[in-house]
């Protein structure tokens, strides 16, 4: 944040002598500074003070501050409610609360009510103060910021899921119709036509799981997944979509279940693997095979191929955590998604060369037990 912004303060307090202190320490603080020549971490143009709630809320809604201190014992309302009011009729003003008691596990739960930080009385000082201030007003705007970013993603993705599949699949069925009645010399060109149709078909699913996951909170939301029955589910996925042309050895998975931390989008990541062992073969039929190795903390998913392989560059491109898809790394949207959902939860992934050709992919996961 611009640390020579004026801000706009709104506080919040029934207790004069606490107003005062708080008014004092800003404008003390600030003589210092300019005297100083120093810069503050954020400076305070103007400090409305009210002592009600209600008078807090008919403020943010006409004209809101750029931020509220609050104290959560006013005469029209007191602890956490108070904060999920103003919240409520102002949701992207940043909010730091004035407490009287340290008492961590109040300042917890106020955050999660919404509120950006908070102060306690007794122990404030002025560079404290603006401090706290200056980080509650940069954190409210990057968690607007992520809101927007989740809403376009949103929007992004019902054009994908929706309007776009929905024209595609018709281009496909119509294209399928015409198979019986085309002339024998235009045969390698409507099947060119359906060839790539249906690749980007299976593109836009892709493309929708992705920002699924981008959408997503960082800290993603775990919970107990059997990895066996995960992996029998997308492997009789894959036998539906490619029939005979892929050949399947699932003879080293165990019956019973292998229980690991993960989320609902684990599927993806090994939709995506068996996928790529699939396709990327010179073959008429391609061999892959699935095993799992367990140890008492974590659980790793092996799925070896015979297709053409993978260049050292692109075996140490999806094996870095830091690596981003653009248009110079080589790195497809599928196995973007498979290292993204992967990082999300911190699995592991290393890929090495099979022999005598092909390629084994290791997916290592934590366990529980």
């Amino acid at each position: 944040m611009d640390s020579l912004r004026a801000v706009d303060l709104l506080l919040v307090e029934d207790n004069p002598d606490d107003a005062r202190f708080v008014d004092r320490l800003i404008t003390e603080h600030q003589t210092a500074l300019e005297r100083s020549g120093r810069d503050a971490a954020v400076s305070i143009d103007s400090v409305e003070h009210v002592d009600r709630l209600s008078a807090a809320i008919e403020r943010v809604e006409s004209e809101p501050p750029d931020v509220v201190l609050l104290d959560l014992t006013l005469p029209d309302s007191a602890g956490l409610e108070t904060i999920d009011r103003l919240v409520d009729r102002a949701p992207s003003v940043p909010i730091v609360v004035l407490t009287g008691h340290d008492e961590g596990e109040l300042g917890v739960d106020a955050i999660r009510c919404g509120a950006q930080d908070y102060l306690v009385k007794g122990s404030i000082t002025a560079e404290l103060l603006l401090r706290t201030i200056g980080y509650a007003i940069e954190r409210a705007r990057t968690q607007r910021q992520l809101l927007d970013r989740n809403h376009r993603l949103a929007l992004l993705n019902r054009l994908v899921r929706t309007d776009i599949r929905n024209d595609l699949s018709m281009v496909v069925g119509w294209g399928d119709q015409l198979r019986s009645g085309v002339d024998p010399r235009d045969e390698p060109a409507l099947e060119a036509l359906l060839e790539a149709a249906t690749h980007t078909l299976e593109l836009t699913d892709t493309a929708a799981e992705l920002m699924d996951v981008l959408a997503a909170d960082i800290d993603v939301e775990r919970e107990p997944c059997d990895l066996v029955a995960v992996l029998e589910t997308e492997l009789d996925r894959l036998r539906q979509e490619f029939g005979d042309a892929v050949a399947v050895d699932r003879t080293a998975l165990p019956d019973e279940p292998v229980v690991v931390s993960a989320s609902p989008t684990l599927g993806s990541v090994f939709a995506q693997l068996l996928s790529n062992a699939a396709v990327h073969t010179d073959r008429s039929t391609a061999s892959v095979t699935v095993a799992l190795e367990t140890t008492v903390d974590r659980t790793t998913v092996v799925v070896a191929d015979d297709g053409v392989g993978i260049s050292d560059s692109q075996k140490h491109l999806l094996s870095d955590p830091d690596a981003r898809f653009d248009a110079d790394s080589g790195m497809g949207t599928g196995l973007y998604l498979v290292t993204t959902v992967l990082d999300l939860l911190d699995g592991d992934l290393e890929i090495t060369d099979n022999h005598p050709r092909g390629t084994t992919v290791s997916v290592t996961l934590d366990r529980v037990r």
